[in-house]
């Protein structure tokens, strides 16, 4: 007769690809914005603002994290 140990299997080391690829994107998209520090015209629905690109820049990044974490997490199911 065999014995189950109930032990957990070895946690892997290292990165995982989807790490590897986020991390990858952030410099990118950091770099990006680093690198446009123009000044440019911003309209929003009803205004318009004259700010530096990189701060749009920010903001835009800023509020796609936000949607694609909203977007990407599990919902609560009740009975689950």
């Amino acid at each position: 007769m065999t014995q189950h140990s109930n032990q957990p299997a070895p946690a892997k080391k290292g990165l995982s690809g989807r790490a590897i690829g986020g991390i990858v994107i952030a410099v990118v998209v950091i770099l990006f914005i680093v690198i446009n520090r123009d000044q440019t015209e911003v309209n929003f629905l009803f205004f318009s603002a004259e700010v530096a690109l990189w701060v749009a820049l920010t903001i835009a990044a800023i509020g796609g994290l936000i949607a694609g974490f909203l977007i990407g997490r599990k919902r609560y199911k009740p009975g689950s």
